[in-house]
């Protein structure tokens, strides 16, 4: 009996403890609520009236304002970078661009010098050799008509013995111009005086025309000389015309140019091209000729003995330089 009423007593004061920890319970203050950042958010909002909205501009604002201050902060460590690159840099120019030492300005200034004195010497030394050589003589002399290196002069030449006159001429090398005077010393000037002095009588028609330059010549080939005589004219149309007509007498009039004057009956007249020359020649079947004639330009008429040397006189002619 006593057992059981111990186990009903500790029951029942196991339900007084249990109901005084309710009681406790429910006459504490409540616990603390949970922090969170909605909660912490939520009430913020609350305490500064703010809005969301104007959180996110405020949020915005700032990380500009960060981001620019970033940016420029990195453009004034470049521009100092620059500066210091700058600095460096410029001792070096100065010192590429210094002399290295006194010594070599004044190596220089000596080399300079002694080069400014050579030259005025020889300089000097040329002229005095200049001077006292005199003065130089011309290789090629020039003419109206044709270039040439010399000139010979035959006096009391008659129209009976040119030809001889002319044989005994020692052989020069170039182009020589021949000046003729007569028994009584009178020079031929102009192509009609010439003409007459042949007592060659020309057309009319090549009369007309004939101007006064003509120049007669010699050239050398092969140790010999060999002439030739140019004439100028007004009109081609009749020059030409009037040396078809001349052609029946023309070996005659012209014998002094001293062309193949053998075998006559077997040479005929014959449009040859020499040297890119259109040539009327007095030929046979091997090509020998008596004599030719070939305008050189629409005003200048050349006419030879021989047909080598067309191409010679004709260079020389092209090549000509007027003197006056």
């Amino acid at each position: 009996m006593n057992g059981e009423n111990n186990d009903e007593k500790i029951e029942g004061e196991e339900k007084d403890d249990f109901g005084r920890v309710i009681d406790t319970l429910h006459n504490k203050s409540k616990l603390p609520s949970l922090r969170t950042y909605q909660g912490d958010m939520a009430e913020f909002i609350k305490e500064k009236n703010e809005s969301v909205l104007s959180i996110a501009v405020k949020e915005k604002i700032r990380k500009d304002e960060r981001k620019e201050q970033e940016e420029k902060q990195e453009k004034e460590e470049v521009k100092e970078i620059n500066i210091e690159q700058k600095q460096d840099l410029e001792p070096q120019i100065i010192h590429k661009n210094k002399p290295q030492n006194g010594l070599q300005v004044n190596l220089t200034m000596i080399l300079l010098s002694l080069f400014l004195i050579v030259g005025g010497i020889t300089a000097v030394f040329y002229i005095f050799n200049l001077l006292k050589s005199g003065p130089v003589d011309q290789t090629i002399l020039m003419n109206d008509i044709i270039p040439y290196n010399s000139v010979s002069t035959l006096a009391n030449v008659s129209n009976l013995n040119l030809k001889d006159q002319l044989i005994k001429l020692p052989v020069a090398n170039g182009i020589n111009i021949i000046k003729i005077s007569d028994t009584n010393g009178v020079s031929f000037l102009k192509a009609k005086d010439f003409f007459s002095f042949l007592k060659i009588s020309l057309s009319s028609e090549l009369l007309r025309t004939l101007k006064d330059d003509y120049v007669l010549g010699s050239i050398s080939q092969n140790g010999k000389n060999l002439y030739f005589l140019i004439i100028t004219v007004n009109d081609f149309g009749v020059a030409f015309s009037a040396m078809l007509d001349w052609e029946t007498i023309m070996v005659n009039d012209l014998s002094f140019l001293e062309g193949d004057l053998q075998n006559k009956d077997s040479f005929s007249w014959r449009d040859i091209i020499i040297k890119n020359k259109d040539t009327r020649a007095l030929v046979n079947d091997a090509e020998k000729s008596q004599i030719a004639y070939t305008f050189l330009d629409k005003n200048t008429i050349l006419i030879v003995g021989d047909l080598s040397i067309i191409g010679d006189i004709s260079s020389a002619f092209a090549s000509r330089r007027v003197a006056r």
